[in-house]
């Protein structure tokens, strides 16, 4: 009898352990780059599913907090989030939209939804200013949301975007079952 208790016992722990575990949002790396001229930047595509349905995120990692020129980088936990699609598909349709903004002139911006979250997306929704910035010899998107009179924004280099998309193409061969 004690036995059957025993067993029972830790039949019953396993499995809400394992329903706990489900509970847990992931976060299923796609295509990652990191900044080489700030070690804090890191811009990441990933797929976050939820219940059962894949969600695909583009994450431009760490805001700064400042003006349209000058942005000092001081909350390091905060990610923005931008929603990509439910597939592949979407999702490198979305991100060729965004890489398109580098033939439009500089100063050329879009308005997307995202959100600003700690370590995964939620619902907060907000608007997300796109813009392309063209600074001397160099091109990239700063991706920024505006409160209360300041600006939080980062900026992702054109060659660092486009390895993104690179990173999200080559994925989308591979899995072809995700498009």
């Amino acid at each position: 009898m004690k036995k059957f208790f025993c067993i029972l016992t830790v039949l019953v722990m396993a499995l809400n352990a394992n329903a706990q575990l489900s509970k847990i949002p992931q976060r299923l790396e796609i295509a990652t780059v990191e900044d080489e001229e700030n070690v804090a930047s890191e811009f990441e595509v990933f797929n976050s599913p939820k219940d059962g349905k894949n969600a695909y995120w583009l994450s431009v990692g760490h805001l700064g907090f400042g003006d349209e020129v000058v942005q000092i980088l001081f909350d390091p936990a905060f990610e923005l989030f931008l929603p990509l699609g439910s597939n592949l598909t979407e999702a490198l349709a979305n991100l060729q939209r965004m890489q398109e903004l580098f033939k439009q002139a500089p100063g050329t911006e879009i308005e997307l939804i995202g959100c600003l979250a700690f370590g995964f997306p939620n619902d907060k929704f907000e608007v997300v200013k796109v813009s392309h910035r063209k600074a001397l010899l160099s091109h990239s998107l700063m991706f920024s949301v505006e409160r209360e009179g300041y600006i939080r924004a980062t900026d992702v280099p054109k060659s660092q975007f486009g390895s993104l998309v690179s990173g999200v193409k080559f994925y989308s061969k591979l899995h072809k079952k995700e498009r």
